[in-house]
């Protein structure tokens, strides 16, 4: 028997579609949706090819879908933008129950949701994840470490991502206070109505 095992992941960015809480009779709840993830280029009008996956949230995923939950409460259909992680990704074959073409034998692609960058809703500020913030902040700091080196290895180095300039906080999120410490920690200041500045 082998132990191989070949891991199958696509990273893109998806406007999030059919946001929903499964409670199964058996089991514990779980957070489920479709990804509407934009390919190629737009058209003239602007519009742009999407391709759609269902899946099932999982991983580090899970805290950033919690912080989006208040925004899809009581039918609400926020255009909510995210950066993410799938993996697995199948195709599975299914019968059309209703409409024309019931009986007939469909497709989808279904995946799990393991990660998520950022999200952005309704075009407002991004909002990015713990893990992406300090990967920023360790991108920073091996940059400052690479400032006392010989000049020709700084120019052959790629630049680094800096933190972002804002960053939004969601009130009922269950991480907020330590989201919040973190935030203090890497020099940002409150700004009111939930946002923070990078002041450093």
């Amino acid at each position: 028997m082998s132990d191989q095992y070949y891991d199958l992941t696509t990273t893109g960015v998806a406007y999030v579609n059919r946001f929903r809480k499964v409670k199964p009779e058996q089991g514990n709840p779980y957070y489920s949706v479709t990804l509407a993830a934009m390919r190629g280029k737009a058209n003239n009008e602007g519009h742009i090819q999407k391709t759609y996956i269902d899946c099932n949230v999982l991983g580090n995923a899970v805290e950033m879908v919690q912080q989006l939950e208040s925004f899809f409460k009581d039918g609400a259909e926020p255009k909510v933008m995210i950066k993410f992680v799938v993996g697995d990704l199948e195709q599975r074959a299914f019968v059309y129950k209703s409409g024309d073409r019931k009986g007939h034998t469909g497709s989808s692609l279904k995946g799990r949701l393991f990660d998520i960058k950022w999200y952005k809703v309704n075009g407002d500020t991004t909002v990015y994840s713990a893990a992406e913030i300090e990967r920023y902040q360790q991108a920073n700091d091996a940059d400052d470490h690479s400032e006392d080196e010989e000049k020709s290895e700084a120019e052959d180095k790629p630049s680094t991502p800096s933190l972002p300039q804002e960053v939004k906080l969601v009130s009922d999120d269950p991480y907020y206070e330590e989201r919040e410490n973190q935030l203090i920690e890497q020099g940002y200041a409150y700004q009111g109505a939930s946002m923070w500045r990078l002041t450093t």
